[in-house]
Formats: C-alpha cells, structure tokens, sequence
C-alpha cells in the first residue's frame, strides 16, 4: 500500500522577497557601515598629521633639544659631511651659520669651499662671487640630471649655451615630486640674483601652494616632506607651513639626532624598506636648516618663545 506523500509547502512570494531582500540590506548596511569607518579613520589621521595640540612653551622646548641634539649629529659626522660633500648641503649649512653664529659649523662650510674639489663650478651656489670656470661648467651641465642644469644655470646662465626657458624651470605644472621641490630650490637662488621679478615671484608663490596642498595630505614623515617644509620656509612663505608638520619632523628624530629617509616600512617615494636605516647627512641637514629656519628666523609665526618668555612661563 503506498502512502502518498504531501506535497511541500511553497513559501509565499511575499516571505521570499522580504528574506532575499534582508540580506541585501544587511550588505549594503555592512558596505556602508565600512566606508563610513574609513572615512573616520582617514578624519582622525588627517586631524592628526596637521593638528598641533602642543603649548608654545612644549614647541619650542621639543625645538631646543632637538636642534641640539642634531647639531652634535653634523659635528660628529663631520667628516661624512665633508668626504662626500653635496654643495647643496653645504649651502644649507652655511644658512644655518648666518642664522645663527656657529663657528663650528662656519668652519666645515669654510673647510669645503677652500679644499680643491672637481668640479669647484658648485661652490659659486655656497659663494655668488666665486669664478666660474665655463669650460669645466659646460662639461658638468652636459652629464648633469635636469635639477642640477637648473642650478648649474643659475650659477652662471652667462657662461651656457641654453637658457632656463628650455629647461622648463618656468613651467608650474610639469614637475612634480623631488623635480618640484628642486625646481623650487633653483627659483629661490634665481630671484636672489635676478630681484624684483615678478614672474618668478608668482611661480614660487604657485610652486608653495602645490607643495601645501601635498603637505596637508602627507602622512609618511620621509625626506621628501622634510624637503617640502624646508623649502617652502625658504622661499618665504611660512604661513604654508602648518606647526604640526614640525612637530613631526622632530618626533621622527632618531636617539642619535639625526634623520633618515625612513617612516616605518617606507622611504621617499613610498618605497618598502624591510630594515632599519641610519641616519644620514642629506635627511639630517635638511631637518637641522628647518629648524634652524623655525628658530631664528620665523620665532614668532611658529610661537617659538625667546628665553625671557620661557622664564616667565616657569615662574608662573
């Protein structure tokens, strides 16, 4: 005798749809519950890389310990400095003398320029007045990478057969990355030599503004940022320069006062690095001329406080 079977029952249309529709809310809830996470992280981070939440008395305490510390690093290395000399650098340097006297400092500048080197065409970036030979000039412009024919133009544009018009320096909108920042250092030793142009006047203003814009968004504190701070004050522009970006600069100082290209996994140009890095003289200098350029010559936009400040401060 068979039993017939009863037939199952068929869910009602309207149970399906409401359980089919469940489950896309349910996904496009999670999605959405996901990227308004994101956007929250990426609010904190920006919050916290261009934020100072620090005192003016906490600043310039930070800034005092750690212009120390990285002036007792160049001193050290002095003859890392000066055994593979990058007149950049030195130039730096010897900004930072006239800043701020130092006769150590003024003494490797000092040993650089009178040490014969090849080719010496470098040192009329450090001393304006120097002769430049246009032979030797003309053999380093030909081998050179675009950034140094920029400055090797400024040097001595007389003495070559190009202009910088040809070498794109004017141009506001192709250079970007390290070329940006270089093309803003050849600009602001132009203008030195040329005064009252007002066509490099508005191009270092547009070359700023594109580095503030990078700044604002940067996260990895490497020494293509430190490049971009430290260019952009020299140029002139401190209101560009956010304090938090500084108080960065100085909490990435390693123990022992120097700087490197490194930001945890990530060196300039986000590339991975696996292992620790040394600091080095290109990062190191670079950060000491920021700071030294905070200290002494924006003290008061940046809320650095003069001694007799601070010992107000105590006091209180």
């Amino acid at each position: 005798m068979m039993v017939k079977r009863r037939p199952k029952r068929k869910k009602p249309f309207l149970k399906k749809t409401l359980l089919v529709d469940r489950k896309k809310l349910l996904l496009i809830g999670s999605v959405s519950l996901f990227i308004v996470f994101c956007i929250f992280l990426n609010l904190l981070v920006l919050i916290w890389d261009n934020v100072s939440l620090k005192s003016d008395r906490s600043f310039t305490d930070s800034l005092d310990k750690s212009l120390k510390q990285a002036r007792l690093w160049i001193l050290s290395n002095r003859s890392a400095v000066l055994g593979r000399p990058n007149a950049a650098l030195l130039r730096m340097l010897d900004e930072c003398s006239r800043l701020n006297k130092d006769s150590q400092i003024v003494e490797i500048v000092n040993t650089f320029m009178l040490t014969p080197s090849s080719p010496d065409c470098w040192k009329a970036l450090i001393d304006p007045n120097r002769p430049v030979n246009s032979r030797e000039l003309n053999e380093t412009f030909k081998d050179a990478s675009i950034d140094n024919k920029w400055v090797l133009c400024v040097i001595s544009k007389e003495n070559l057969d190009t202009s910088l018009e040809k070498l794109g320096l004017f141009d506001g909108s192709r250079w970007k990355k390290r070329l940006l920042t270089h093309q803003l250092w050849a600009l602001t030793h132009l203008r030195e030599r040329m005064k009252n142009d007002s066509k490099i006047d508005r191009l270092v203003n547009h070359l700023t503004d594109r580095l503030k814009k990078e700044l604002t968004f940067d996260t990895a504190v490497v020494d293509i940022y430190i490049q971009k701070i430290a260019f952009t004050l020299r140029a002139g522009f401190p209101e560009k320069i956010r304090r938090r970006w500084i108080e960065r600069v100085i909490a990435d100082q390693s123990k022992d006062g120097g700087w490197n290209d490194q930001w945890f996994w990530y060196q300039s140009g986000r590339r991975p690095v696996l292992k620790s890095l040394p600091s080095n003289q290109h990062t190191t200098i670079q950060a000491y001329w920021l700071l030294c350029q905070v200290k002494y010559e924006y003290p008061d936009y940046f809320g650095v406080l003069k001694e007799k400040d601070k010992s107000k401060t105590e006091t209180k």
